[in-house]
């Protein structure tokens, strides 16, 4: 057996036509239980043994950090201590490394501390106080979800949203807790995709460099990417757009974080021509199970089309409790 005959060894047919599709841009739609992980981490090694990309070209983006080990865990079985080569972690993990390497393009220390939660309520806090504003009745957890939601649409200060009195506050809290973190020589876990973007659209020459240097991009559990990830991702993939994304857009639960199943359909607009290809065989459930599930979501409109089959058979049928 040949080492690509191995690779494509027990794929059904949905999830081989999708590790075999190489070039341009590629929507992958997996319900639950449809193998998403097997797609991604076999396609990598189709890409490195049968096409011949070098390891190193590859970024591979998830969105937790649990779910890149198990997508290395997987790398490793099948390419070995190449894996090691690939550029592969969560969106902040992998923007936090640009940003160091690019510190001086994009007009910030490469020694940059990384705030987390406990550091970002501290400063904004800090903020508050700075306004003369009460922060029992502003709670700095409060005036953070405003500054994240801005972020995550890449928002500064001065294009911040403002229709009420609170986000008008929420908009001054926002401008002194980000000078706070520039004399603090500090960024926020938001900074890390808004800086990384904003380096990427305006430095043309850094944007050409990650270009070249990554020509095939896999991204998973598209559908809970917010406005910036799917920004950088369309900035990094450029004119080529070898774009290789997994989602479902039933399976959004990460809204509170900025995530929006909308960018699927962004996608489609974006690439007219992307192939797009349906996981619809699950390995996990009964066949009673997805087709109340398909019944129960189906009732959303702004979805693909999808119908989840087994081979799992019937199962029991479903209990209601009330």
């Amino acid at each position: 057996m040949t080492e690509v005959t191995q690779i494509l060894a027990g794929l059904n047919s949905a999830q081989s036509e999708a590790v075999e599709a190489v070039e341009g841009p590629v929507l992958v739609l997996a319900g639950p239980g449809s193998g998403k992980t097997r797609v991604l981490t076999h396609r990598v090694a189709y890409l490195a043994k049968e096409y011949g990309v070098p390891v190193w070209q590859i970024m591979a983006v998830t969105f937790t950090n649990k779910a890149a080990r198990e997508m290395k865990e997987r790398l490793y079985q099948l390419l070995g201590e190449d894996f090691r080569k690939l550029t592969i972690g969560t969106f902040h993990a992998i923007c936090a490394r640009i940003l160091r390497q690019e510190a001086d393009a994009a007009g910030i220390s490469p020694h940059y501390v990384i705030y987390d939660t406990g550091d970002q309520v501290s400063l904004a806090r800090r903020a508050i106080r700075d306004l003369d504003l009460d922060d029992k009745r502003f709670r700095p957890q409060a005036m953070l979800r405003y500054i994240s939601a801005a972020k995550n649409e890449l928002q500064s200060p001065a294009e911040m949203q403002t229709g009420t009195y609170r986000e008008e506050v929420a908009r001054r809290v926002y401008e002194r807790y980000q000078s706070l973190l520039a004399e603090n020589g500090a960024l926020d876990f938001d900074d890390l995709l808004m800086q990384t973007v904003q380096l990427m659209r305006q430095d043309a020459d850094v944007r050409a460099k990650y270009q070249r240097r990554y020509p095939f991009i896999l991204v998973d559990e598209f559908q809970d990417t917010n406005m910036a990830q799917y920004e950088l991702v369309k900035l990094l993939a450029g004119k080529r757009a070898n774009l290789f994304v997994v989602g479902d857009e039933d399976q959004s639960i990460y809204r509170f974080r900025g995530a929006d199943y909308r960018n699927v359909a962004r996608f489609r607009d974006d690439y007219p021509h992307a192939r797009v290809i349906l996981l619809e065989r699950n390995y996990r459930s009964t066949q009673t199970i997805l087709d109340v599930a398909n019944s129960v979501i189906a009732r959303n409109l702004q979805r693909h089309p999808k119908r989840l089959y087994t081979d799992r058979g019937t199962g029991p049928e479903l209990t209601v409790v009330e």
